[in-house]
């Protein structure tokens, strides 16, 4: 056989061309990685100031945010809206207030796992995201003056939406970040204007609204022992586990009612839990990445709300049982 027809010698090239292709895709998805763990960090870690767009359907609200952080009091922010229904929230590392001025509403609660528009901190754990969500690169874009890559995390199942984000490199700042169905886009929420480390002081954490006459509801004691939700799940979508269980006050007729939150890491979905009465299921129609279902079973009204697809909604209530105490499900 002549020399240049030879297999092994023919394959070798290709051979490490393969190994070369990989090997870069490694590194790719590595860097995808690392961009999104320096920005959950950034964004927790720098002082900015800035106007929020939030778009969903076809409504659109802004918001301003004054971000703070140091090392002896953590990180602190206050956001305030700017159009809509008027409401302004402040958080200080695990606590947080809630005002509503239209409805003299004031609650006091522990701080989320997700606690905003953007909430970045849910993309660090990028091993756990790996599993159900496919990173890539996209293209260069620009948001608030300001360059970006788009990071994609497309889904592998049908339980949760995608997302694509869009993050100054040189500061790690997450410019815009997009709910996507395939390739259509649910929602939005991306700067119109950032000032990244303007000086603010403690004055730019101070509520405007006059609290004088409001309702106040603190839900901020921590129970003696851990509270033991009344109903449990037997079948959750891959990936979901229970992430937080407690009782609260209803905020419109102070009854008590149980509040699951169920997560992938990423998305959460909220379970409220109260007794079945004569009251219609509302049928206010949800917009953009947000879905509700609700089902009525054992003398019970369980409402599911998230930013997820409904089918993963509506396997955590049919597996929700009353009565069991267990913990199995568990990450």
């Amino acid at each position: 056989m002549h020399p240049s027809l030879n297999l092994p010698h023919l394959m070798r090239p290709l051979f490490v061309s393969v190994i070369l292709l990989f090997a870069a895709q490694a590194h790719a998805d590595s860097s995808i990685e690392d961009l999104l763990q320096r920005m959950a960090s950034t964004m927790r870690t720098v002082n900015y100031e800035g106007l929020l767009l939030h778009a969903q359907g076809q409504e659109t609200r802004t918001v301003r945010i004054f971000h703070l952080y140091d090392p002896e009091n953590g990180e602190r922010e206050r956001l305030l809206s700017q159009d809509g229904p008027a409401r302004e929230i402040v958080h200080a590392n695990d606590r947080c207030t809630c005002i509503w001025p239209r409805s003299k509403l004031v609650i006091n609660r522990r701080t989320p796992t997700w606690r905003g528009h953007l909430s970045p901190a849910r993309f660090a754990d990028t091993l756990r995201l790996a599993a159900f969500y496919e990173f890539s690169r996209g293209e260069t874009a620009r948001v608030a003056g300001l360059s970006c890559q788009v990071v994609k995390l497309a889904p592998r199942d049908g339980f949760r939406h995608g997302y694509r984000l869009c993050i100054h490199e040189p500061s790690g700042m997450l410019l815009r970040l997009e709910i996507m169905d395939g390739e259509r886009r649910l929602e939005m929420n991306q700067f119109g204007i950032l000032r990244l480390d303007p000086g603010l002081g403690e004055d730019v954490l101070r509520p405007v609204t006059d609290l004088e006459g409001f309702r106040v509801i603190d839900e901020t004691t921590s129970p003696a022992e851990p509270y033991q939700p009344r109903w449990t799940a037997e079948s959750l979508p891959p990936g979901y586990f229970l992430l937080l269980a407690a009782e609260r006050s209803h905020p419109r007729n102070g009854s008590r009612l149980e509040h699951l939150v169920y997560t992938d890491g990423l998305n959460n979905v909220s379970v409220f839990i109260e007794a079945s009465s004569d009251r219609p299921v509302r049928t206010k129609a949800l917009t953009g990445a947000m879905r509700r279902v609700v089902r009525d079973v054992d003398g019970h009204r369980l409402t599911a709300i998230g930013e997820v697809p409904e089918a993963a909604m509506q396997m955590i209530l049919d597996g929700l049982r009353p009565g069991d105490t267990s913990t199995s499900d568990t990450p």
